[in-house]
Parts: C-alpha cells; sequence; structure tokens
C-alpha cells in the first residue's frame, strides 16, 4: 500500500479537482496508517510480555501518536466525520428529547452496539475522526497507562478488571454530548502528502 500511495501523491497536482480521487487518497492513506499501528501493537505486545517497559513506552508512544495523525487525515473527508454521522441522526429528531435520544443512539451504534455489558461492543467499530480523538485515544490511554502502572510494579495486567472498569467511561462516552466537527477541517491532498512525508 505504501507503494501505491507515493504513485497516488505524485500525481495528486493532476488529479487534485477530482472529488472521487480526494476521497480515495485520504482512504488510502487511513488504511496505511491502520497497517501501521496494527505492527505496533504487535510489538506493544512483544514488549509486554518480555516486561520491557521501555520499548512498550516506546511504541506506546508511537501508537498514540499514529492515532492522532489516523485522526488528522480523517478530518478532510466528511464521510469519514463522527460530528457529520451525529449531526444527521439529531436532524432525525423533532423535539430536543427525541434529539438527544438519537445522538446517543448514533453513538451507541459505533461503539458498544447495545448497552454498558453488550456482548457486541465495537460490531459496527468506525475509523471516523472524532472518534478516534475522542473515544478511542482516551480508551487506549488509560489501557496504555494501566498496563504501564503493572510493569512497573512487575505484575501482570488483570484485563478482564480493565474491560469491567472501562465499561462506565465507555457507556458515559454514549450518553454524552461532546461536539464534533461536521465539516472538513483540512485539505485531503496537503495533509495526505505530509503522512506521506512523515511516515515514508
Amino acid at each position: 500500500a505504501s507503494f501505491r500511495i507515493i504513485k497516488i501523491i505524485f500525481l495528486s497536482d493532476s488529479f487534485k479537482s477530482s472529488d472521487g480521487f480526494r476521497y480515495d487518497i485520504v482512504d488510502i492513506t487511513r488504511q496505511v496508517l491502520i497497517n501501521r499501528s496494527h505492527k505496533l501493537y504487535e510489538k506493544m505486545y512483544e514488549a509486554y510480555t518480555k516486561k520491557d517497559i521501555n520499548k512498550f513506552r516506546k511504541y506506546s508512544v508511537e501508537f498514540l501518536s499514529i492515532a492522532r495523525d489516523l485522526d488528522l487525515t480523517l478530518s478532510a473527508r466528511q464521510e469519514f466525520l463522527l460530528g457529520k454521522w451525529i449531526h444527521d441522526a439529531r436532524a432525525l429528531g423533532h423535539t430536543t428529547q427525541e434529539k438527544n435520544l438519537y445522538e446517543i443512539n448514533a453513538r451507541n451504534l459505533i461503539t458498544l452496539w447495545g448497552g454498558k455489558n453488550s456482548v457486541l461492543y465495537e460490531y459496527a467499530c468506525k475509523q471516523w475522526n472524532g472518534l478516534i480523538n475522542g473515544f478511542y485515544i482516551p480508551r487506549w490511554t488509560k489501557f496504555i497507562n494501566t498496563v504501564t502502572a503493572d510493569l512497573k510494579k512487575d505484575k501482570p495486567t488483570d484485563f478482564e478488571k480493565f474491560e469491567d472498569n472501562i465499561k462506565e467511561w465507555e457507556w458515559s462516552w454514549v450518553n454524552s454530548s461532546e461536539k464534533y466537527a461536521e465539516e472538513p477541517t483540512t485539505d485531503a491532498i496537503s495533509v495526505c502528502k505530509k503522512m506521506h512525508n512523515k511516515y515514508f
């Protein structure tokens, strides 16, 4: 994928007026960043199993940095905006109460897919601007902090306990009302070139 994105970026001046091209370049960059994050996650896991706290910290910092860059990249297209998803859901309501309910449902569908103890959580997992920065990065940060603290104490992490504890936070996010961008806030070609230059 990295080599394909190089070719696309070099052609960007020729096709920058094409909306389809601008969508594709964001979508491909999204996939490249996701692939990189998977590799870092594997390194994080290996560092954890070897109780190497320094490497775990190093890879965790890189992992979260990619997540932030992913969120920024996705801000270039309306199709990848959590704010647009919530806006459209609220627009279906006729009263404030209905609008709030539809927003909760919209948040729930893309995260827990049910109640606080849903077994289908993340069934409809989305890689969207706002969702990465507002939901996934805070949750990953909590996880990384927990594992780091356990590595310091030289004790295994109780992952089941972590999952039980994080449920409260996840449910509070579903029922919250933070505002997210409803329109793109960055340029597709510029941000994708930035990511290519940074990661190639």
